[in-house]
Protein backbone atom coordinates (compact mmCIF):
# COMPACT_ATOMS: atom_id res chain seq x y z
CA UNK A 1 0.00 0.00 0.00
CA UNK A 2 0.75 3.40 -0.55
CA UNK A 3 0.04 6.51 1.50
CA UNK A 4 0.49 9.78 0.22
CA UNK A 5 0.23 12.98 3.22
CA UNK A 6 0.49 16.17 1.57
CA UNK A 7 1.60 18.73 3.85
CA UNK A 8 3.95 17.75 6.47
CA UNK A 9 3.36 20.26 9.53
CA UNK A 10 2.59 19.07 13.02
CA UNK A 11 -0.23 16.73 12.38
CA UNK A 12 1.05 15.83 8.79
CA UNK A 13 4.70 14.73 10.87
CA UNK A 14 2.16 12.81 13.28
CA UNK A 15 0.84 11.12 11.10
CA UNK A 16 3.51 10.29 8.76
CA UNK A 17 5.98 9.18 11.81
CA UNK A 18 3.13 6.35 12.75
CA UNK A 19 2.33 5.28 9.35
CA UNK A 20 5.97 4.53 9.20
CA UNK A 21 5.81 1.94 12.23
CA UNK A 22 3.99 0.20 9.52
CA UNK A 23 5.00 -2.00 6.22
CA UNK A 24 3.36 0.54 4.17
CA UNK A 25 5.07 2.89 1.40
CA UNK A 26 5.02 6.42 2.70
CA UNK A 27 5.03 9.22 0.20
CA UNK A 28 5.28 12.69 2.11
CA UNK A 29 4.58 15.85 -0.71
CA UNK A 30 6.40 19.14 0.91
CA UNK A 31 7.52 22.62 0.01
CA UNK A 32 9.82 25.01 0.86
CA UNK A 33 12.57 25.26 3.22
CA UNK A 34 10.70 22.79 5.87
CA UNK A 35 10.18 20.57 2.85
CA UNK A 36 14.19 20.59 1.79
CA UNK A 37 15.17 20.16 5.53
CA UNK A 38 13.10 16.65 5.75
CA UNK A 39 14.41 15.51 2.34
CA UNK A 40 17.70 15.29 3.65
CA UNK A 41 17.20 15.46 8.13
CA UNK A 42 13.75 13.18 8.09
CA UNK A 43 11.27 13.47 10.52
CA UNK A 44 11.83 13.74 14.50
CA UNK A 45 9.06 13.67 17.17
CA UNK A 46 9.01 13.60 21.11
CA UNK A 47 6.56 13.49 23.89
CA UNK A 48 4.31 10.94 23.26
CA UNK A 49 6.25 8.87 20.73
CA UNK A 50 9.86 9.81 20.63
CA UNK A 51 11.68 8.88 17.60
CA UNK A 52 13.69 10.26 14.62
CA UNK A 53 12.51 8.63 10.94
CA UNK A 54 15.37 8.29 8.77
CA UNK A 55 14.75 10.31 5.19
CA UNK A 56 15.09 7.21 3.61
CA UNK A 57 12.26 5.85 5.11
CA UNK A 58 9.87 8.30 2.81
CA UNK A 59 9.37 8.85 -0.93
CA UNK A 60 9.35 12.00 -1.20
CA UNK A 61 7.58 14.67 -3.76
CA UNK A 62 7.99 19.16 -4.13
CA UNK A 63 5.27 21.48 -4.64
CA UNK A 64 8.27 23.24 -6.43
CA UNK A 65 9.38 20.49 -8.92
CA UNK A 66 7.63 19.00 -11.80
CA UNK A 67 7.44 15.41 -11.35
CA UNK A 68 4.48 14.70 -13.93
CA UNK A 69 7.20 12.70 -16.00
CA UNK A 70 8.33 10.38 -13.25
CA UNK A 71 6.52 10.08 -10.32
CA UNK A 72 4.05 7.02 -10.15
CA UNK A 73 0.73 8.64 -9.18
CA UNK A 74 -0.58 5.11 -7.32
CA UNK A 75 -1.96 6.12 -3.63
CA UNK A 76 -4.20 4.21 -1.86
CA UNK A 77 -4.88 6.71 0.80
CA UNK A 78 -4.07 10.24 0.28
CA UNK A 79 -4.23 12.24 3.50
CA UNK A 80 -4.23 16.38 3.41
CA UNK A 81 -3.09 17.34 6.57
CA UNK A 82 -3.14 21.18 6.14
CA UNK A 83 -4.64 24.65 6.99
CA UNK A 84 -8.23 25.21 5.94
CA UNK A 85 -7.77 27.51 3.35
CA UNK A 86 -5.20 25.01 1.41
CA UNK A 87 -7.64 22.52 1.16
CA UNK A 88 -9.07 23.37 -1.92
CA UNK A 89 -5.53 23.57 -3.49
CA UNK A 90 -4.06 20.11 -2.23
CA UNK A 91 -7.38 18.74 -3.16
CA UNK A 92 -6.23 19.52 -6.84
CA UNK A 93 -3.15 17.55 -5.80
CA UNK A 94 -4.90 14.44 -4.06
CA UNK A 95 -6.94 13.63 -7.15
CA UNK A 96 -3.78 13.44 -9.06
CA UNK A 97 -1.84 11.44 -6.68
CA UNK A 98 -5.12 8.75 -5.92
CA UNK A 99 -5.89 5.57 -7.71
CA UNK A 100 -9.15 5.16 -8.53
CA UNK A 101 -10.43 3.10 -6.55
CA UNK A 102 -8.01 5.09 -3.36
CA UNK A 103 -9.24 7.12 -0.17
CA UNK A 104 -8.56 10.62 0.64
CA UNK A 105 -9.47 12.41 3.42
CA UNK A 106 -8.66 16.07 4.88
CA UNK A 107 -7.44 16.22 8.89
CA UNK A 108 -8.25 20.30 8.86
CA UNK A 109 -10.42 22.26 10.97
CA UNK A 110 -13.83 24.23 10.01
CA UNK A 111 -16.35 23.94 8.14
CA UNK A 112 -16.48 23.31 3.88
CA UNK A 113 -13.43 21.34 3.29
CA UNK A 114 -15.10 17.58 2.61
CA UNK A 115 -17.39 19.19 0.41
CA UNK A 116 -14.66 20.50 -1.66
CA UNK A 117 -12.90 17.29 -1.18
CA UNK A 118 -15.67 15.80 -2.77
CA UNK A 119 -16.14 17.96 -5.80
CA UNK A 120 -12.29 17.44 -6.05
CA UNK A 121 -11.94 14.19 -6.42
CA UNK A 122 -15.42 12.18 -6.03
CA UNK A 123 -17.48 11.17 -2.72
CA UNK A 124 -16.87 7.51 -3.75
CA UNK A 125 -13.43 8.74 -2.44
CA UNK A 126 -13.38 10.96 0.06
CA UNK A 127 -13.73 10.03 3.63
CA UNK A 128 -14.71 12.58 6.16
CA UNK A 129 -11.96 12.52 9.21
CA UNK A 130 -10.94 14.73 12.50
CA UNK A 131 -8.37 14.54 14.85
CA UNK A 132 -8.21 15.28 18.45
CA UNK A 133 -4.18 14.27 18.99
CA UNK A 134 -2.24 17.83 20.07
CA UNK A 135 1.05 18.73 18.69
CA UNK A 136 2.91 21.49 18.08
CA UNK A 137 6.21 22.33 16.12
CA UNK A 138 9.45 23.90 18.17
CA UNK A 139 11.95 26.10 17.13
CA UNK A 140 14.64 23.05 16.09
CA UNK A 141 11.73 22.06 13.53
CA UNK A 142 11.20 18.99 15.89
CA UNK A 143 7.26 18.03 16.27
CA UNK A 144 5.75 17.45 20.23
CA UNK A 145 3.10 15.18 20.34
CA UNK A 146 1.80 16.90 23.69
CA UNK A 147 -1.91 15.26 23.62
CA UNK A 148 -2.92 11.45 22.80
CA UNK A 149 -6.45 11.27 20.87
CA UNK A 150 -8.21 9.47 18.61
CA UNK A 151 -8.85 9.98 14.53
CA UNK A 152 -12.77 10.16 13.84
CA UNK A 153 -13.62 8.39 10.56
CA UNK A 154 -16.71 8.25 8.59
CA UNK A 155 -18.04 7.74 4.95
CA UNK A 156 -19.83 10.64 3.31
CA UNK A 157 -23.05 10.25 1.39
CA UNK A 158 -22.33 8.45 -1.40
CA UNK A 159 -19.33 7.51 0.15
CA UNK A 160 -16.28 4.66 0.23
CA UNK A 161 -18.21 1.47 1.70
CA UNK A 162 -17.80 -0.93 4.23
CA UNK A 163 -15.06 -2.60 3.26
CA UNK A 164 -12.84 0.39 2.45
CA UNK A 165 -13.40 1.80 5.48
CA UNK A 166 -13.13 -0.98 7.66
CA UNK A 167 -9.50 -1.22 6.05
CA UNK A 168 -8.38 2.30 6.72
CA UNK A 169 -9.45 1.80 10.02
CA UNK A 170 -7.31 -1.00 10.98
CA UNK A 171 -4.38 0.80 9.10
CA UNK A 172 -4.66 3.32 11.67
CA UNK A 173 -5.40 1.11 14.41
CA UNK A 174 -1.74 -0.96 13.11
CA UNK A 175 -0.24 3.04 13.39
CA UNK A 176 -1.51 3.31 17.10
CA UNK A 177 -3.40 6.14 15.69
CA UNK A 178 -6.66 5.40 17.94
CA UNK A 179 -9.17 5.24 15.17
CA UNK A 180 -12.95 5.48 15.46
CA UNK A 181 -15.50 4.67 12.75
CA UNK A 182 -18.64 6.80 13.07
CA UNK A 183 -21.91 6.52 10.88
CA UNK A 184 -22.28 10.35 10.90
CA UNK A 185 -19.97 12.59 8.81
CA UNK A 186 -21.22 16.02 9.50
CA UNK A 187 -21.56 15.30 13.04
CA UNK A 188 -18.07 14.57 13.39
CA UNK A 189 -16.79 17.16 11.52
CA UNK A 190 -19.14 19.96 13.58
CA UNK A 191 -18.04 18.45 16.86
CA UNK A 192 -13.99 19.26 15.64
CA UNK A 193 -15.93 22.95 14.83
CA UNK A 194 -17.39 23.57 17.92
CA UNK A 195 -14.21 22.48 19.68
CA UNK A 196 -12.18 24.99 17.71
CA UNK A 197 -14.75 27.50 17.53
CA UNK A 198 -14.47 27.50 21.84
CA UNK A 199 -11.19 26.95 22.29
CA UNK A 200 -9.08 28.61 19.41
CA UNK A 201 -9.66 31.84 19.16
CA UNK A 202 -9.89 32.75 23.43
CA UNK A 203 -6.66 31.15 23.10
CA UNK A 204 -5.68 33.28 21.06
CA UNK A 205 -6.99 36.38 21.75
CA UNK A 206 -6.02 35.76 25.67
CA UNK A 207 -2.83 33.85 24.92
CA UNK A 208 -3.10 30.90 26.86
CA UNK A 209 -2.30 27.43 26.69
CA UNK A 210 -5.37 25.02 26.32
CA UNK A 211 -4.84 23.96 29.57
CA UNK A 212 -5.48 27.16 31.28
CA UNK A 213 -8.62 27.34 29.44
CA UNK A 214 -10.47 25.36 32.00
CA UNK A 215 -10.89 28.46 34.37
CA UNK A 216 -13.92 29.09 35.15
CA UNK A 217 -14.36 32.31 33.76
CA UNK A 218 -13.33 31.47 30.64
CA UNK A 219 -14.73 28.09 30.41
CA UNK A 220 -17.96 30.04 30.37
CA UNK A 221 -17.07 31.78 27.31
CA UNK A 222 -16.71 28.53 25.59
CA UNK A 223 -20.09 27.62 26.59
CA UNK A 224 -21.61 30.75 25.11
CA UNK A 225 -20.14 30.24 21.67
CA UNK A 226 -21.30 26.58 21.97
CA UNK A 227 -24.33 27.60 22.55
CA UNK A 228 -24.43 30.25 19.88
CA UNK A 229 -22.65 27.48 16.97
CA UNK A 230 -25.44 25.15 18.06
CA UNK A 231 -28.54 27.15 17.20
CA UNK A 232 -26.54 27.44 13.28
CA UNK A 233 -26.45 23.27 13.34
CA UNK A 234 -29.87 22.97 14.41
CA UNK A 235 -30.98 24.72 11.61
CA UNK A 236 -28.75 22.78 9.25
CA UNK A 237 -30.31 19.48 11.00
CA UNK A 238 -27.25 18.37 12.57
CA UNK A 239 -27.35 15.95 15.57
CA UNK A 240 -24.67 16.74 18.02
CA UNK A 241 -23.84 16.60 21.87
CA UNK A 242 -25.85 18.26 24.20
CA UNK A 243 -24.61 20.99 26.48
CA UNK A 244 -23.37 19.13 29.41
CA UNK A 245 -22.03 15.60 27.01
CA UNK A 246 -20.40 18.65 25.05
CA UNK A 247 -18.74 20.53 28.28
CA UNK A 248 -17.21 16.66 29.61
CA UNK A 249 -15.79 16.16 25.90
CA UNK A 250 -14.33 20.56 25.90
CA UNK A 251 -12.71 19.23 29.57
CA UNK A 252 -11.57 16.39 28.60
CA UNK A 253 -9.48 17.69 25.47
CA UNK A 254 -8.18 20.55 27.17
CA UNK A 255 -6.75 18.45 30.06
CA UNK A 256 -5.17 16.22 27.48
CA UNK A 257 -3.94 18.88 25.37
CA UNK A 258 -3.23 21.37 28.64
CA UNK A 259 0.29 22.25 27.27
CA UNK A 260 -0.85 23.03 23.91
CA UNK A 261 -0.68 26.22 22.21
CA UNK A 262 -3.70 26.32 19.69
CA UNK A 263 -2.83 26.57 16.10
CA UNK A 264 -4.11 29.93 16.06
CA UNK A 265 -2.56 31.82 18.63
CA UNK A 266 0.90 30.34 16.62
CA UNK A 267 -0.61 31.35 13.53
CA UNK A 268 -1.06 35.11 14.72
CA UNK A 269 2.19 35.20 16.66
CA UNK A 270 3.82 34.22 12.95
CA UNK A 271 2.09 36.33 11.15
CA UNK A 272 0.07 33.49 9.23
CA UNK A 273 -3.15 33.26 7.96
CA UNK A 274 -5.30 32.25 10.52
CA UNK A 275 -8.61 29.50 9.77
CA UNK A 276 -11.40 31.95 11.31
CA UNK A 277 -12.99 32.28 7.98
CA UNK A 278 -13.86 28.61 8.07
CA UNK A 279 -14.84 28.51 11.98
CA UNK A 280 -16.33 31.23 14.00
CA UNK A 281 -16.57 34.03 10.65
CA UNK A 282 -18.78 30.90 8.82
CA UNK A 283 -20.80 29.99 11.44
CA UNK A 284 -21.57 33.73 11.77
CA UNK A 285 -22.29 33.76 7.71
CA UNK A 286 -24.25 30.57 8.32
CA UNK A 287 -26.33 32.50 11.03
CA UNK A 288 -26.83 35.48 9.02
CA UNK A 289 -28.59 33.08 6.48
CA UNK A 290 -30.65 31.49 8.48
CA UNK A 291 -32.06 35.00 10.46
CA UNK A 292 -29.79 33.88 13.88
CA UNK A 293 -27.56 36.19 15.79
CA UNK A 294 -24.31 35.39 17.25
CA UNK A 295 -22.89 37.83 18.70
CA UNK A 296 -19.76 36.57 20.54
CA UNK A 297 -19.06 34.79 17.37
CA UNK A 298 -19.09 37.43 15.46
CA UNK A 299 -16.80 39.58 17.53
CA UNK A 300 -14.44 36.75 18.29
CA UNK A 301 -14.11 36.93 14.41
CA UNK A 302 -13.86 40.36 14.05
CA UNK A 303 -11.02 40.47 16.19
CA UNK A 304 -8.92 37.68 14.85
CA UNK A 305 -9.29 38.89 11.70
CA UNK A 306 -7.63 42.40 12.85
CA UNK A 307 -4.86 40.31 14.43
CA UNK A 308 -4.21 39.21 10.83
CA UNK A 309 -6.48 40.86 7.96
CA UNK A 310 -7.23 38.40 5.54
Amino acid sequence: MRISILGVGSIGTLMATSLAQTSHEIHLHVRGERGASLMLQGLDVRGHLTTTVPADRFLFTAEELDISEFFEFESDLVILACKAHEVAHLATIAARFAKEDGLVLALSNGLGHVETLSRCVGPQRTVAATTTHGAYRGESGAVTWVGKGIVNLASIPLGPGVEAMTQLVRLFESSGLEPVLCSDSSQIIWEKVLLNITINPLAALAGLKNGELLESNVLDGCLLLYREAKQVAEMERIKLLDEVEFEHLLRTVLQATAGNSCSMLEDIKAGRVTEISSLNREIANRAEQHGLSVPLNEVLASLIEACHPL
